[in-house]
């Protein structure tokens, strides 16, 4: 089965990193750079396989950046800046590339055009089975090249062509003519080189020193204060990452949950990103009874949409606004909470009673002999869903509705949600995707079902689609009112319910942020180390 995940994007910056010593607020310093010094990270589970058009992990997004590098960055304006392309031309349908003819890759050839035309060749071919195809690259793009320049074409329009491709780690020729090559190994331009790969335990990378086409004003191979060696080690445990943190024995990591609290007293919070975290599809597959839209509005207006959020985020989040909460942020507005439903339980329950589900004797609803019982899918990415799901079956239950919850791991739940029919068998389904830009996070919502497409609860929204076709013939910020119209049109329907964002935050010991960039692709581009 192909597998339908989007990486969740996480800005983290452009990083300077002092010598840590251990406790302490450590951050700031403007001491001597630290030569051939070494970074420490820890990611919380492993990352998987390495070549990314195969793997769209969020975990990878905090190793490939040391490898591999991409077309643009975004700076902390939302503004793109490049780095492999030193020009582009970006319209609804196409997005031209001139590409820097200095970069070299790791296995000493030389990185050209056709090898970044390539790269978006290999996803496109359906021989390849790549994840991105229409997350990154859309399924009707045409791909041309020269020596200098990239050209994509679609017969479609989209608003964010230069977000969506020119963001995509650019892997080396050798690594698309043998993937399995780089699965536990690197072949890009950046300026560090995987040397040792122990999947599960860590991943060591080293500088290239030769190492000088990065970004305007960013730190190269020779500049003093640049790490000799990157450490990426693989911890699970949130109070190990906390302790290695608090001791100086790592320099960077996320520590959710309590044991961030405790971090947070005592080192620098590197960054602070919002992710959509609490969020769920009714299934509007014919004979649901979720396909009738006040049958939604009601079971939404049952439900304490503040109170949820609250358990979700353990009281540290917000309202989710919009689709794309993600940097880089290039629309911002709140279309979710003025136009989903608001409580009313009363009200909720005159609406059901109005669509034909009554309560029996037993306090059940039931319509035509058959009770009102919904199978609810949902996931345990954040240790607070199974808290925050129980509560919406509790407080469905007070109005006369069964739930069976149906709580599993990623990887389980991926396989019940994207499974072909699954919109027939499940009511409700958690989901929480989280992209910079709307129109990708769009194809859970609209469009073809799995195993064709990401549109798990076979949701149709005609004015929706209606309004994004007609935002497509706009480029960038230009198309946000655009979306921002067509996402209240589905909050109204109570299509998508989405009600929790939480900050996800990179703790450091020792670090702080010299050049800031809300892309994590642009991690390297200002780490040095300083005593």
């Amino acid at each position: 089965m192909k597998k339908h995940t989007i990486a969740a994007l996480v800005a983290v910056g452009a990083l300077a990193l002092t010598a840590c010593s251990g406790g302490g607020n450590s951050g700031g310093g403007d001491g001597e750079p630290v030569i051939d010094g070494t970074l420490r990270l820890a990611l919380q589970e492993d990352p998987g396989n390495l070549f990314r058009p195969l793997n769209s992990s969020a975990t990878l997004s905090y190793l490939y950046p040391w490898a591999y590098e991409s077309p643009v960055y975004f700076d902390d304006k939302g503004e793109a800046k490049g780095w492999l392309a030193t020009d582009w031309e970006e319209t609804p349908t196409s997005l031209k590339f001139t590409i820097r003819d200095d970069a070299v890759c790791s296995d000493g050839t030389p990185l050209t055009a056709e090898t970044v035309a390539n790269n978006y060749r290999w996803i496109l071919d359906p021989a390849n089975g790549s994840s991105f195809v229409g997350l990154v690259i859309p399924a009707d793009a045409v791909i041309e090249n020269d020596a200098n320049t990239v050209t994509l074409t679609t017969s479609t329009p989209n608003s964010f062509l230069l977000t969506q491709v020119g963001l995509h780690p650019i892997y080396c020729q050798a690594a698309l003519d043998d993937p399995k090559s780089a699965a536990a190994a690197t072949n890009g331009s950046g300026m560090f080189k995987l040397t040792e790969a122990v999947p599960g335990d860590h991943y060591t990378l080293e500088r290239r020193d030769d190492y000088t086409w990065g970004p305007e004003g960013a730190p190269n191979g020779k500049t003093p204060g640049v790490p000799k060696e990157v450490v990426i080690s693989v911890v699970e445990n949130d109070s190990t990452r906390a302790n290695l943190l608090l001791s100086g024995e790592l320099n960077i990591a996320t520590v959710p949950g309590p044991d961030g609290e405790r971090v947070a007293q005592s080192v620098d919070s590197l960054s602070t990103t919002m992710l959509l975290s609490g969020g769920f599809v009714y299934s509007q597959a014919e004979g649901m009874p979720t396909a009738d839209e006040n049958v939604r509005i009601a079971l939404t207006k049952a439900l304490d949409l503040d109170a949820l959020m609250k358990v979700q985020t353990s009281d540290k989040g917000e309202r989710a606004q919009r689709l794309a909460v993600t940097p880089p942020q290039i629309c911002q507005y709140d279309a979710a909470t003025p136009n989903l439903p608001g409580t009313d339980v009363a009200e909720a329950e005159a609406m059901l009673d109005a669509a034909g589900w009554t309560k029996g004797a037993d306090g059940i609803r039931a319509k035509d002999g058959q009770p009102l019982a919904l199978d609810f899918a949902w996931q345990t990415r954040w240790s607070e869903n199974a808290a925050t799901a129980e509560m919406i079956g509790e407080q469905w239950t007070k109005i006369g509705v069964q739930v069976n919850h149906l709580g599993s791991d990623y990887g389980a739940f991926n396989e019940r949600v994207f499974a072909e029919g699954a919109s027939s068998e499940l009511d409700v389904i958690w989901v929480a995707p989280n992209y910079p830009v709307p129109n990708v996070l769009a194809s859970f919502f609209s469009g073809a079902l799995p195993p064709a497409g990401n549109n798990m609860g076979a949701i149709s929204n005609p004015e929706f689609d209606k309004i994004v076709a007609d935002t497509a013939q706009f480029s960038g910020a230009e198309a946000c009112p655009g979306w921002e119209q067509a996402e209240s049109e589905m909050y109204k329907s109570a299509d998508y319910v989405p009600f929790a964002m939480r900050p996800d935050v990179v703790y450091s010991n020792g670090v702080k942020a010299v050049v800031p960039v809300t892309s994590l692709d642009a991690f390297v581009t200002g780490v040095i180390l300083v005593k």
